[in-house]
């Protein structure tokens, strides 16, 4: 499964399960390059979101997709906070998933 078709999955489980949720697109600059507009480190999770007294960050990868460096770090980071949930998912995991979220 590509990571968009698996990223529009996710978005619908948390839209069901009401979390608010955001997640920053990238964009293609006039010089054909890919840009995200964020500042500071490289990495950051693909999706933040919030319910309930819970925060979540959630990196999520197509079937043969792998963490770069910096991601890495941030899920490392994030996973060190005690009172942070932060995840790295794959469309095989979407059963569990949908159980975390409910």
């Amino acid at each position: 499964m590509l990571e968009k078709d698996f990223a529009h999955q996710v978005e619908h489980l948390l839209n069901l399960f009401r979390w608010r949720w955001t997640h920053f697109e990238p964009a293609v600059r006039q010089s054909g390059t890919w840009a995200t507009a964020l500042r500071g480190q490289k990495g950051l999770p693909d999706y933040i979101a919030v319910r309930r007294g819970e925060l979540l960050f959630a990196e999520i990868k197509g079937d043969r997709g792998r963490l770069t460096p910096d991601q890495a770090e941030w899920i490392d980071d994030l996973r060190q906070v005690d009172t942070v949930r932060a995840e790295l998912w794959y469309p095989h995991q979407l059963d569990d998933i949908k159980e975390l979220l409910r």
